[in-house]
């Protein structure tokens, strides 16, 4: 960085644009968020200012809905489907990435982090070819379970990448004393690296969930008469009068994201603190 980018930066106008700049892209960011929020307590059918008072009731009929409530709990279930396949996956993924000398190291790691520069409705058409009942590979019918593999490859890297570094920053000295006191790599794996990376397994196992119930492009392809959540507030939008339904379960989805999320930053952190290769 030379010496003017830098004093441009630390001086107080570069501070106050900086700061500027910050609060703008939060505005920008979460206003919609904010604004669907509100006027889910809004009572009229109509989205639009000044409020016509505050009310509960569409939460309530929301949550009455069996159509709404099916869609949610089918999401449930996919998501924690999901978060448990997907870590499982990703534990012994980045055990062999950080600890076997593989020849194709990086390509496998190239591979595995695929998804996430691949763009979603390119996964989503790619599965929808593969995943038939009569299908030229795999005759596995297009439903639920369709998605639920589907959000496992989507979820995949996120949980390689939370796993990956803490299985890599374990010293391995720990487990060669391990190995010369007879224990099997399996008894090593137990009771030494499962309990130090139980926080990066945690924040991974939700992340996953977050990923895979908010994930609507891939579902939207796979799912057949029982539609995912997001797949339904997605269909529902655009049928007149059911936006004021879809509003109360959206929030909720929202802020549980957003506190789900929060809690596995905060275990990740506390893992890593843990392991003493936090900065």
């Amino acid at each position: 960085m030379s010496r003017g980018t830098a004093d441009v930066t630390m001086s107080r106008n570069g501070r106050l644009m900086l700061l500027a700049f910050f609060g703008a892209f939060l505005v920008f960011l979460y206003l919609p968020t904010v604004m669907l929020t509100l006027f889910s307590f809004n009572n009229s059918t109509i989205v639009a200012f000044p409020f016509a008072g505050f009310t509960t009731d569409w939460y309530a009929a929301a949550f009455q809905n069996e159509e709404i409530r099916k869609a949610f709990w089918a999401s449930i279930r996919v998501a924690g489907g999901t978060a448990i396949v997907a870590t499982a996956i990703a534990v012994f993924v980045s055990y062999a990435i950080a600890r076997r000398r593989l020849r194709f190291k990086a390509f496998l790691s190239a591979l595995v982090l695929l998804p996430l520069v691949v763009p979603t409705v390119v996964l989503g058409i790619a599965l929808l070819i593969l995943f038939r009942p009569n299908g030229p590979v795999i005759p596995i019918p297009l439903g639920l379970w369709a998605v639920l593999i589907g959000h496992v490859v989507f979820a995949l890297p996120f949980c390689l990448l939370l796993l990956l570094p803490r299985i890599a920053s374990i010293d391995r000295r720990i487990e060669e004393a391990a190995f010369d006191l007879g224990a099997s790599w399996f008894t090593t794996f137990r009771r030494i690296i499962l309990p130090l990376i139980t926080p990066a397994l945690i924040s991974a196992l939700l992340i996953a969930f977050i990923v895979s119930i908010d994930e609507v492009v891939i579902a939207s392809f796979l799912v057949t008469d029982q539609v995912t959540y997001p797949v339904y507030l997605y269909s529902g939008l655009r049928i007149s009068g059911q936006t004021m339904l879809l509003m109360p379960i959206a929030t909720v989805m929202i802020v549980a994201s957003f506190l789900v999320v929060a809690l596995a930053e905060f275990i990740r952190r506390y893992g890593e603190r843990r392991l003493g290769v936090a900065k």
